[in-house]
């Protein structure tokens, strides 16, 4: 009877728990519902946005214009964690700079209104910086606000497995509950960008995108009282930076994801170009216009959904195949990471081949008000593979990071791999600026071949690089205990813990 109480209690502390972390996910999903319409239907064509308003502007210029706004957005969000995490909390953050947003578009959509088109540019100038704010806000806290309501001490796991098995696979918990909110809510904006602002004119994309973030932000302020709050750390920046001294070692393998970034640049500027002068209908003999056009939106939604789901498939398979071995795992991980790079080069290669015809045919056809004789469909495969690439390599970070580094240090995840993003998107601004011969004043003038060319032969000629260093070195950093290097190792099926001391000269190990 004690027992049959005793289990009666669990089951509706559990329910009850779980219906307020429902509450709370509907709130916090509106959010995500936003920060995805405004991925896809506002920033993906922020560069096809400058074209048509800043038209002094070289096509070079606009390309470099706009991937220095991602990397300002990649540095911001770095900070902004920082505040989130050690100095305001997730909540704080939110509330303070999704105004920012509100804001920023709010008076862009107004500059639309003017005549004047001087005073809409020195308006846009103005405000971008303040749009930015708000899109690195949304990007560092949302998720990581969402899954903290999903984490429980009640969750059961195999206690037969070792303490990093156990910890891995309540991750796999607490990620899977707060995926189903997340990537819901994220669907749901991208098919609704994809169905019914891919038709909208750029004046009517901002408004909706600005009452759509309003009203997302007006939902989460009534659900407050639903809301778990972590406090802040209170670690400064001086602190955190001390930290990092020993992940040092770590910046020779990771410099090597570079190539790979400036694929992923090349998606939010390059893809975009191409997509110009395409001919975006399905079948021309087929007279209903509405249903018989593919928006190049469309692609970016066919991407984010193939890089899910190989994502959600790389990891289920690494947990089925190799859940015995934690060797065997971490190097699956490594050649998942080898085989995602090796795919961001056929991407880079279909985009390649893509604009060689695409160029052939502007040629043939120089009337710049007619379509040329070639679908928007060809670009659906360098779009397919960047997203396979997308969820082996870039969704793979994280865990490729956690496993060089104690759980201690995890926390430097983001800077780690927002850093790449940040040095990827400056350094492809500069390689642009270093070839103006590439980037004509005009679309139609540009050799975008060229330069989709020179990334795919860096990021192929990376590879054999990145499956040496990974092979030969050892990457991973052990933890400290009392200022000692503390490394885990099975030994006759258990984890013994090993301490390292410096004796001598030498590294003296101690069980």
């Amino acid at each position: 009877m004690a027992n049959f109480k005793h289990c009666i209690s669990s089951s509706w502390k559990w329910a009850s728990s779980y219906i307020r972390f429902s509450k709370a996910a509907i709130f916090i999903s509106g959010l995500i519902f936003s920060k995805s319409f405004i991925e896809i239907g506002f920033k993906a064509f922020m560069i096809s946005y400058i074209i048509d308003n800043l038209k002094n502007l070289s096509i070079g210029k606009v390309i470099v214009y706009t991937i220095a706004m991602e990397g300002i957005q990649q540095s911001l969000a770095i900070y902004i964690y920082h505040l989130a995490t050690d100095r305001l909390g997730d909540f704080l953050v939110i509330i303070l700079t999704l105004p920012c947003l509100i804001f920023g578009l709010l008076i862009l959509w107004l500059s639309s209104l003017l005549r004047s088109q001087q005073t809409r540019n020195q308006m846009l100038y103005i405000v971008l910086p303040v749009i930015l704010v708000g899109l690195a806000g949304m990007q560092v806290s949302q998720k990581g606000f969402l899954r903290q309501h999903f984490e429980e001490e009640t969750i059961i796991v195999d206690k037969t497995k070792s303490e990093r098995q156990q910890e891995e696979e309540y991750k796999d918990i607490v990620d899977g509950r707060a995926s189903l909110w997340s990537n819901g809510a994220s669907f749901l904006g991208q098919f609704i960008c994809w169905t019914f602002a891919s038709s909208l004119s750029w004046k009517q994309t901002i408004m909706v995108s600005f009452i759509e973030v309003a009203a997302a932000y007006a939902l989460f302020i009534c659900g407050k009282r639903f809301y778990l709050r972590i406090p802040p750390t209170r670690r400064t920046a001086v602190s955190r930076l001390k930290e990092t001294r020993r992940l040092v070692k770590l910046i020779p393998l990771w410099l090597l994801f570079i190539p790979y970034c400036l694929v992923e640049v090349a998606a939010f500027s390059i893809f975009i170009l191409q997509s110009d002068r395409l001919d975006t209908r399905i079948n021309p003999r087929i007279s209903l216009h509405s249903f018989n056009k593919v928006p190049v939106n469309s692609l970016y939604v066919f991407k984010q959904f193939i890089s899910f789901l190989v994502s959600m498939l790389t990891k289920y398979l690494i947990r089925k195949l190799w859940s015995s071995e934690e060797a065997i795992q971490r190097g699956a991980r490594y050649w998942r990471m080898g085989v995602g790079m090796a795919v961001g080069f056929g991407s880079l290669l279909s985009a390649w081949l893509v604009e060689r015809r695409r160029s052939d045919l502007i040629k043939k056809n120089p009337n710049d008000d007619e379509d040329i004789p070639m679908t928007i469909l060809w670009l659906a495969p360098q779009f397919g593979l960047l997203g396979i690439a997308n969820g082996l390599v870039l969704e793979g970070l994280t865990d490729f990071f956690c496993d060089r580094v104690p759980k201690s240090k995890q926390y430097f995840e983001v800077l780690f791999n927002q850093s790449l993003v940040v040095i990827g998107s400056f350094l492809s601004g500069f390689v642009v600026l270093l070839a103006p011969d590439w980037f004509g004043d005009t679309i139609d003038k540009c050799q975008l071949d060229k330069y989709l060319l020179m990334l795919a032969i860096l990021n192929v000629a990376v590879l054999p690089l990145y499956i040496f260093l990974s092979s030969r070195f050892d990457w991973n950093i052990p933890d400290e205990v009392d200022g000692r290097d503390i490394e885990i190792e099975e030994v006759d099926g258990s984890d013994v813990e090993i301490l390292i001391e410096e004796g001598d000269g030498r590294d003296v190990e101690i069980l």
